[in-house]
């Protein structure tokens, strides 16, 4: 549970400035899907690799850092939060990088014919899903302060706010998520099938990195509700 205790001083390092780490990482990860997703639907796929290079090297980053976080939330280290909570969070943070690898190989590795209506809503997409992780991004970031504060105050106060933003991006993420899945059927007969089917897992692929960031931010809510 939340404690008033000075969780740093007391009881050695605390995971929280890794999570924090990890958790840029993941937001980076992420932060790339709306250039990829404009490079897919122009179809250069010289950007493309370049970005899958990029976003290859950030999730082996996160792996190494989620490796330290790991080794730190030993069974017997004091947490001022519930452990259980806490490892659920990493685990988000760990889908967000994953997400965004599979994203940018299912945009450069299969071919998927778009019809031209659905590009700015498939970006749209895009940008909004990302829009959510970093939302995200910024409830981790305020967990030092957190601790340092017991959690309480207006620090808490304001991550409260940070968690409500992004439940509300996601929820508009869904929106347009739902309104594109509407426009690829109405074009089921004249585009070739295989495009419907990798088209139609690309857009709940975008949509899950939106959920993932929707999740760790419910699951933060958690850590601070004690």
């Amino acid at each position: 549970m939340p404690t008033t205790l000075k969780f740093g001083k007391l009881f050695g390092k605390s995971p929280f400035k890794p999570m924090k780490e990890h958790m840029e990482i993941a937001n980076e990860c992420a932060g790339h899907m709306p250039a990829a997703t404009k490079a897919f639907l122009e179809n250069n796929k010289s950007s493309l690799k370049e970005i899958k290079r990029s976003v290859n090297q950030l999730e082996s980053d996160a792996d190494r850092v989620l490796e330290e976080l790991q080794r730190r939330l030993s069974k017997s280290m004091f947490l001022p939060v519930e452990r259980r909570d806490l490892l659920d969070v990493m685990e988000m943070q760990e889908a967000i990088a994953d997400c965004s690898e599979d994203i940018v190989g299912l945009m450069l590795d299969l071919p998927m014919e778009v019809p031209n209506e659905m590009h700015q809503p498939i970006l749209a997409l895009a940008g909004r899903a990302a829009d959510a992780v970093s939302a995200a991004n910024d409830v981790i970031g305020m967990f030092d302060d957190l601790v340092e504060t017991g959690f309480k105050g207006p620090i808490l106060k304001k991550t409260r706010a940070l968690i409500r933003d992004v439940i509300e991006i996601e929820t508009d993420a869904d929106h347009i998520g739902t309104d594109i899945t509407h426009t690829l059927f109405q074009h089921s007969k004249d585009t070739d099938p295989v495009s419907i089917v990798f088209l139609y897992r690309l857009i709940n692929l975008i949509e899950d990195l939106a959920d993932y960031a929707e999740a760790l931010a419910i699951r933060s809510r958690l850590l601070l509700a004690g």
